[in-house]
């Protein structure tokens, strides 16, 4: 994966620019600008900028490096927030967040879901069948016949 130093050196200083205006502004809540008035400060036309926005896929994976720093930056907040849930709940009430403490081990990976999918026939509806080697076979070359 390119370095947020590498993702620069493809773009040109308004391309930069408006990758830092577009995510300010979506951090911005009620003072959110309009994409004409951040396409006019940047000395663009809206439609160049939606341009870049959608079809430029340097510029795009610039804006998300620039946005995954933003959402890094946030980590120790939203850390502490977990922590508060856990140990006094959510109305500071003393009683812990199920769903915090849940969340906790999730991130720590101590707790991990799993799914299990089983494949009943229709005449053995109590129990899960396993396919024969010669019915794996026969369905991946369905499969691959669909394909072709």
């Amino acid at each position: 994966m390119a370095t947020l130093k590498e993702l620069q050196e493809n773009l040109t200083p308004q391309q930069q620019m408006a990758a830092h205006l577009l995510i300010a502004n979506e951090f911005a809540g009620k003072e959110k600008r309009t994409q004409e008035a951040l396409a006019e400060e940047i000395g663009i036309s809206r439609q160049h900028l939606h341009t870049w926005r959608t079809e430029d896929v340097d510029f795009i994976r610039y804006q998300a490096a620039l946005t995954d720093m933003k959402l890094d930056s946030y980590r120790s907040l939203v850390d502490a927030r977990l922590m508060t849930l856990i140990e006094k709940g959510p109305s500071n009430n003393g009683i812990p967040s199920i769903k915090a403490i849940e969340l906790y081990y999730k991130l720590s990976g101590r707790l991990v879901e799993r799914k299990e999918v089983t494949q009943f026939t229709e005449l053995q509806t109590d129990r899960p069948r396993r396919l024969s080697d010669e019915e794996v076979a026969q369905g991946l070359e369905e499969l691959n016949d669909m394909l072709k």
